[in-house]
């Protein structure tokens, strides 16, 4: 074995345990797992791409092993869909030339689709059935925490009984619209997250690990395809048309996918919206200060800022405008 060699397995069982500490950290505070598992998953994506894929290969069996033996098998395969096939992907589409964006989009499209459908087959789409990630069972504890803190200022008399009605009222509508929003839209912010963080590792490490990424273009200049507005249009009118519809079948999933639909637009117009502000910021020179409060408020109203993200599609902000009048214009020219 040269040293090369020896060198490269014992780095991949580092790897392999980086890997399995984020596994398990992520199961134990789920509200977080997404951003704990993408850390721990940053190995997968820097291997395929500076060692290739034989020695992914073995990182991913050796891994696959150790949570099976550790924790459970089950709880090794939500690293196939979490982990592996996100890094397998964006791989592939970095190696075909993709721009970063395309890139990241391309594998953000596929992995969603790929993990919801094995979500589905593993756990079920209803929102009774058991799932690996407890990500239902963890809200609805959140929501009935909250429900108590509720009840606590009712019994003292803080508020009127009608307020905290309503706002038990609302409580619930905000949980029944994020359980429409299981698995699909949780498993894109977790692939968004997932992918932003492993690109950005391996921009990091590729001069350390001897391979090249195409730098992300700067965020002011992120713009979305105009194609995105059909997905935008066509989860509005499942979930406020079809979904209202008299046929609880045919309501029901109207509203899964119409909420997912316009979840998912909503997200990425909003990073479209936020992208522009930043735009804003660098041409017209505002301060740090500035920038940090109308990005908290940016954060506040984002329906505005999606809004903004759509507008933005189609009046293009960022492309300088002609000026109606040239300096070389002479009279004869009107």
């Amino acid at each position: 074995m040269t040293n090369s060699t020896a060198t490269r397995t014992l780095g991949m069982a580092v790897m392999a345990l980086i890997t399995m500490a984020g596994l398990f950290a992520a199961i134990q505070v789920p509200l977080f797992g997404a951003f704990m598992l993408s850390l721990a998953g940053i190995p997968a994506f820097v291997i395929i791409l500076a060692w290739g894929g034989l020695w992914f290969l073995g990182y991913s069996a050796l891994t696959l092993t150790l949570a099976g033996i550790l924790a459970s098998p089950a709880t090794a395969l939500t690293l196939v869909p979490l982990v592996f096939m996100p890094a397998v992907l964006l791989s592939a589409s970095v190696r075909l030339g993709f721009d970063p964006l395309r890139a990241i989009s391309i594998t953000l499209l596929s992995a969603t689709l790929f993990s919801t459908g094995l979500w589905g087959l593993a756990n079920g789409f209803s929102s009774e059935s058991q799932t690996l990630l407890p990500v239902r069972e963890e809200f609805a504890r959140q929501i009935a925490v909250v429900e108590q803190q509720l009840d606590k200022v009712q019994e003292k008399g803080g508020e009127s009984a009608e307020a905290v009605d309503v706002a038990r009222e609302n409580l619930r509508e905000v949980y029944d619209y994020t359980l429409l929003l299981i698995p699909a839209t949780f498993l894109f912010v977790w692939h968004l997250i997932t992918l932003a963080v492993f690109y950005g590792a391996a921009q990091r490490f590729a001069t350390q690990l001897g391979f090249a990424v195409v730098p992300l273009p700067p965020f002011s200049q992120w713009r979305m395809d105009w194609n995105l507005i059909w997905l935008f249009i066509s989860g509005w009118l499942l979930y406020h048309v079809v979904g209202t519809a008299e046929s609880i079948a045919v309501s029901t999933l109207a509203l899964s996918v119409g909420a997912n639909c316009l979840a998912i637009s909503s997200i990425i117009y909003f990073i479209g919206g936020l992208s522009l502000l930043f735009f804003m910021f660098d041409k017209y020179k505002i301060g740090s200060i500035a920038r940090v409060g109308l990005s908290c408020l940016a954060l506040v109203f984002t329906q505005a800022v999606v809004w903004f993200g759509i507008i933005d599609v189609w009046v293009d902000f960022r492309t300088p405008k002609p000026a109606l009048f040239s300096s070389g214009d002479s009279d004869e020219d009107f």
